[in-house]
């Protein structure tokens, strides 16, 4: 994919330093949070519901400023002066919430709007712009998708053109909120392989919330655990699927397993 092999040389992708974020009744949502992604890795965020996930993902995004803390992508500050530049360079896949079948839109033309911020609100996509989102829906195996509309798409693969879509913004930083939610067993396990295979591909560094705890092996790198907007564990992915963390983490008994070598979690 064009401008896609050209990547920052930087070590740490995103750093996050003493991040603090305060809603305005003054209810903490995060809590002195402090990490490093290095550039090229898989990292997921666990952690209960409510945990503060998704709010860490938007300030990676630059989407949220801390109320105190700062927020680094490739060793540039994000603050709301350098956020909406930055965000070029990191592409957003939330959650799947369903389609409107009314939609009129196509899936080509959905996955065409990648380009947008790159592109400016003056200037029409052309010949390059085009190009560019039929390799991304060719990379996610969708080209045969393009026409049609897009509130006709079932949950996998409308999840495939979010992907594309953001492919088409040629990021370096790829964040996903719970890529599989409410997709079925055979989707999610598609989705996930794809996470893998693009990554490798495009040289992506990539954040995923995520609840899929046994496909981490095969896919991640590292883990953060969040809970109560605390930063509580942070390491190997071997590491951090260990039972007596798991449960601590859910409040729940987590049972592991080792199958041919590999952990499997049983909740």
């Amino acid at each position: 994919m064009t401008g896609m092999a050209d990547k920052p040389t930087a070590a740490i992708a995103l750093r996050g330093e003493h991040l603090w974020l305060r809603a305005a009744r003054g209810r903490d949502i995060l809590r002195d949070c402090s990490f490093a992604i290095e550039q090229g890795s898989c990292v997921a965020i666990l952690g209960p519901n409510g945990a503060g996930k998704t709010t860490l993902l938007r300030l990676c995004n630059g989407l949220t400023i801390p109320s105190s803390g700062n927020m680094f992508c490739f060793d540039e500050r994000i603050n709301s002066a350098t956020a909406r530049k930055i965000r070029r360079r990191i592409a957003f896949v939330s959650q799947f919430r369903g389609m409107d079948k009314r939609q009129p839109i196509t899936v080509f033309e959905s996955v065409l709007t990648g380009c947008f911020g790159k592109l400016g609100l003056l200037r029409r996509p052309g010949r390059r712009e085009r190009q560019l989102a039929e390799q991304s829906l060719e990379a996610v195996s969708s080209s045969h998708l393009a026409g049609r509309p897009l509130g006709h798409l079932s949950g996998g693969e409308a999840q495939r053109a979010a992907i594309a879509r953001a492919l088409t913004q040629e990021p370096d930083i790829l964040l996903l909120d719970e890529p599989t939610a409410s997709l079925d067993w055979r989707a999610k396990a598609e989705i996930l392989q794809l996470i893998g295979q693009l990554r490798q591909k495009f040289s992506l560094t990539i954040v995923m919330i995520t609840h899929e705890l046994n496909a981490l092996i095969d896919l991640s790198d590292r883990i953060i655990f969040l809970k109560n907007g605390e930063l509580v564990w942070s390491g190997q992915v071997a590491e951090g699927l260990r039972q007596e963390r798991l449960s601590a983490m859910y409040d729940t008994p987590v049972t592991v397993i080792h199958h041919h070598g590999r952990p499997v979690i049983l909740m």
